[in-house]
């Protein structure tokens, strides 16, 4: 889910490639080397590199079994794969053709228990709706896939998704308080131990099934300051108790960082004797100076800690996932957009097959605001920078907009706009739907959600009128009827290599 609590009170007082990266796809219209596993692929079409200009594919798009483009014939590997053809990247169905990934979040027959009285209104709905949980199922899948949705995203009930729809899952892999920011210690080998097991509950069952997509590591992981609190990662680790690998991993950056012992005390204004005294060290004061944004030192060091915990982070998890799992697709990490910067974007890059984030719009000023807090990457520009950087294909895997005419109150959290009208609501949905379709690096665009939050609040206090339908499980028809007109264009994008008369 979307930045919830205190960054709506500390904004609103004032947001398969081979791991390691390929070359972004080349824009002149020349068909690139398409990638699978690393080397050249040989393609209905045309071999791949062939110095062969690009054309819209012709004819109207005939769908395989898993919703690709069969006027595309890219290889059939019997998995998911992303691949740059002609221009653009995209994913690649178990058959072998361009697929374009129109997600929806939270499909579960259950909706969210109010955060007061824990009454679920969606699941009494459907109770009284449908003999049982399939007959939802069937329905709800028939009724995505006429509004153009092709992909099952995240928090939804793969046991129900797997049978009817590709889908991807969240595996909640960092462990952290996704409330409260309270990280984890990647470095301690209990929090690997912790990853295997989350991998062998929630990965390994679907080894072998075709629909899967891929799979997220987590979703809006604390990498340093941001709506849940100003501390950055670094002082997030020096926190630790004395006996924590995290903390030793973080001394050891300072005192490379500073020159030993003597720069570490002249540099926090404490006298220190040796390392065991840093790593004693109880007091937060005294990482003060550590403070985001109060010297350049300080700004060192938090880059040199952060990208030595983002690489451990990724190194592990996707490491644990490929050895459960190695045909299908490591999704990253669904990240915030607009406040992850770009050491943990490169870290991914290394090990994750595509970059995932979370992209909402938000209130004048706070997205601004977010970026400056947490030094994020730019998001500008469709996410060009970040496709420049990590040179992978990118997932806008959140996305969405509520309106004041649902009845709902939209009141938390309070940094995205509330839309006056359905049809408001409906052509925020395009021009973004829009947007993705024009970056050649985007893959897919998930939006959030199936249902609205209840009216008191789910868990967290959010109220809002995410849904495609409403908890009486009755569609916000003007949205869905824009969604089934505008979904299907993504078959416009494909272009194939010419062949010669």
């Amino acid at each position: 889910m979307r930045p919830a609590a205190p960054l709506a009170l500390a904004l609103a007082a004032c947001g398969p490639a081979p791991p390691g990266g390929a070359a972004p796809p080349s824009d002149d219209g020349v068909a690139p080397a398409d990638d699978d596993a690393g080397g050249p692929v040989e393609t209905a079409l045309a071999p791949a590199g062939s110095p062969v200009p690009c054309v819209p594919a012709a004819g109207e798009p005939v769908l395989d079994a898993y919703g690709g483009d069969s006027r595309a014939s890219l290889g059939a590997t019997g998995w998911f794969r992303v691949q740059r053809f002609c221009g653009r990247w995209w994913f690649v169905t178990p058959d072998g053709h361009p697929f374009w990934s129109a997600g929806i979040n939270t499909l579960h027959p259950d909706g969210d228990a109010g955060q007061d009285t824990g009454r679920r209104e969606y699941a009494e709905t459907v109770a009284a709706l449908y003999a049982d949980d399939d007959a939802w199922a069937d329905a709800a899948v028939e009724r995505l896939r006429s509004w153009g949705f092709n992909t099952v995203g995240g928090w939804s009930d793969v046991g129900l998704a797997a049978p009817r729809l590709p889908f991807t899952r969240e595996l909640g892999l960092a462990g952290d308080d996704w409330q409260t920011g309270e990280v984890a210690d990647y470095f301690d080998p209990a929090w690997e131990d912790a990853v295997r097991g989350l991998v062998a509950e929630k990965v390994a069952p679907y080894t072998q099934e075709p629909r899967v997509v891929g799979w997220f590591l987590d979703n809006e992981v604390k990498w340093g300051p941001d709506w849940r609190g100003a501390a950055t990662l670094l002082q997030e680790y020096l926190a630790f108790p004395a006996e924590a690998p995290g903390k030793a991993a973080a001394v050891a950056v300072i005192l490379d960082g500073l020159g030993g012992i003597g720069g570490v005390s002249a540099f926090l204004g404490r006298e220190y004797a040796a390392e065991a005294d840093l790593l004693a060290e109880t007091d937060p004061a005294a990482w003060d100076p550590l403070d985001a944004g109060s010297s350049e030192a300080e700004a060192a060091l938090t880059t040199a800690f952060l990208e030595v915990a983002a690489e451990r982070y990724f190194s592990v998890a996707v490491a644990a996932v490929r050895e459960a799992d190695p045909h299908h697709l490591v999704l990253g990490n669904r990240d915030v957009a607009v406040m992850t910067r770009a050491e943990v974007h490169r870290a991914a890059a290394r090990h994750v097959d595509a970059i995932s984030v979370n992209a909402y719009s938000y209130v004048d000023g706070i997205a601004e605001l977010a970026q400056q807090m947490s030094g994020a990457l730019d998001p500008a520009g469709g996410f060009a920078a970040l496709a420049d950087l990590t040179g992978l294909p990118v997932m806008v895997t959140e996305y969405g907009f509520r309106a004041a005419d649902s009845g709902l109150p939209n009141s938390w959290p309070p940094q995205y706009p509330t839309l006056a009208t359905q049809e408001d609501r409906a052509d925020a949905f395009e021009a973004a739907l829009r947007d993705a379709f024009a970056a050649p690096w985007i893959v897919g665009a998930h939006w959030y959600r199936w249902v609205d939050d209840p009216a008191e609040g789910r868990f967290d206090g959010e109220d809002n009128n995410w849904g495609v339908v409403d908890v009486g499980d009755r569609p916000y028809e003007v949205l869905t009827e824009r969604m089934a007109e505008a979904h299907p264009g993504w078959s416009a994008l494909l272009s194939v290599p010419e062949l010669s008369p």
